[in-house]
Formats: C-alpha cells, sequence, structure tokens
C-alpha cells in the first residue's frame, strides 16, 4: 500500500558540462584514439632492430624526436622528408638514428657523426684504436692554456693532432667559459679519431664541434693547427 504522506523525490537530472570539461573529454578522446592508432602501427613491428621498421613508420617515430638548437636557438623537429634523410645516411653508416652517435643538421640536410659514431665506425672496421692521451700545453698548468696535443695510437703508428684554444673557444657558451680543458680536449679527440680511422677527415668542423650554428662558425686556420703521422718501425 502506498504511503500518502510519503513525498515523491523529482527525477533527477544530469548537470550540463561546461565548455571547459566538454573541450577537456573531447582532447582525451582524440588522445585516446591516436594513441590506440599508435598503437595498432606498433604491432606491426616484429623486431627491435631498428633497419627492421618499415620507412614510413620510422620516419614518423623522428619527426617526434626534439633535437637540440644550437647557441640561443630552440630545440627542432624534423620535418617527414629530412627524418627520411636523416634515416637513409644513417643505414648507410650503419649507426642508429636513436643513439647519441649521429644529429642531423636541419640547415644543411646533413647527417654528422660524433666521437661516439666514430669511435663505433672504427670498431665495426676492425681498428683496434688505443685510448686518447692527452698533453697540457704548456704544462704548467699555473700559465693561461694554449692548446691540447690528443694522441691515439692506431695499428699503423701513433696519430698527434693539436687542438688551439683560440681556434676552438667559443666565447658565448657557458660549458666553454666553465669547463675550457674538458672541451678543447674533446675537440682535440673528436679529430684525432677521424685521422686515425679515415672517418670524418676531410669534414669541416660543424655546430657540435665548436658549439655554435653553423652560419657563424669561423674556421680553424691551417697554420694553428697541426695534425702529425708517425710509421711504426718494422720489426723483422
Amino acid at each position: 500500500m502506498t504511503n500518502p504522506f510519503k513525498k515523491e523525490s523529482p527525477p533527477s537530472e544530469e548537470t550540463p558540462l561546461s565548455a571547459k570539461d566538454k573541450a577537456l573529454a573531447l582532447q582525451t578522446e582524440t588522445q585516446n584514439k591516436l594513441q590506440a592508432k599508435q598503437l595498432e602501427q606498433l604491432n606491426a613491428m616484429s623486431s627491435f632492430d631498428w633497419k627492421a621498421v618499415p620507412p614510413p613508420m620510422l620516419a614518423q617515430m623522428l619527426v617526434q624526436m626534439p633535437f637540440k638548437g644550437g647557441t640561443g636557438e630552440p630545440d627542432y623537429f624534423l620535418a617527414p622528408w629530412q627524418a627520411m634523410v636523416f634515416a637513409m645516411r644513417c643505414f648507410e653508416l650503419g649507426l642508429s638514428p636513436f643513439s647519441n652517435e649521429v644529429w642531423f643538421n636541419p640547415k644543411n640536410n646533413k647527417t654528422n657523426v660524433t666521437f661516439e659514431g666514430k669511435l663505433k665506425l672504427a670498431r665495426k672496421q676492425g681498428l683496434n684504436l688505443g685510448p686518447p692521451q692527452f698533453e697540457r700545453i704548456p704544462e704548467d698548468v699555473t700559465k693561461p692554456l694554449v692548446a691540447y696535443k690528443c694522441t691515439i695510437n692506431s695499428p699503423t703508428g701513433p696519430c698527434q693532432y693539436i687542438a688551439y684554444l683560440k681556434d676552438w673557444q667559443v666565447p658565448t657558451s657557458p660549458v666553454w667559459k666553465a669547463k675550457p680543458d674538458h672541451m678543447l680536449q674533446l675537440r682535440a679527440a673528436e679529430k684525432c679519431l677521424s685521422f686515425a680511422s679515415g672517418i670524418g677527415s676531410s669534414e669541416l668542423p660543424g655546430e657540435a664541434d665548436l658549439g655554435q650554428a653553423p652560419d657563424k662558425v669561423e674556421l680553424p686556420t691551417i697554420e694553428s693547427t697541426e695534425f702529425k703521422y708517425t710509421e711504426m718501425e718494422n720489426k723483422q
């Protein structure tokens, strides 16, 4: 029997969403659909070998990776065609585009090999190179730094390269100001490795070498850089 004194509650009505909530819900739905589509594409991958990834998918992955810009410049992303050029060159070199072994310069659309990459290529070629050895010039640490000489032993003899501070220092770089010895050692080691292995020995210094944008580079003069090569004695 119905209680005549009981009040019936009015039917519930959902509170309408605000414009902000609607926009947020739409954005979440779009992101979920995009993620689902990406996962569906990734399901087509059967190996972690980047060379086995279909080129279109590889390009899509590379365009999502930010590259560090030059001094005073923002980070940048590759266009799809640049990503394909980058991937093709990395394939030729045998270096992963997802590693620190290579980087892409969008100003000349060239793939550059880092010190780490050159060392890996030398090992792949079977070159048994010794660790870089450094000599400060002058040796007296109380005197201003002038240069660093790097020596790397190769199967055919020791290779040496002298990097002068006046040629390589970047006055606007905080890293160069804080650690000039370390930075100059890196420059000397990279160029010495190029000569010892023959990898990139004909390349001009790039943005990664001088720490600034390519269009602001001042190339070192021949008179102020030295490369010495010494043949090993033949022991009968």
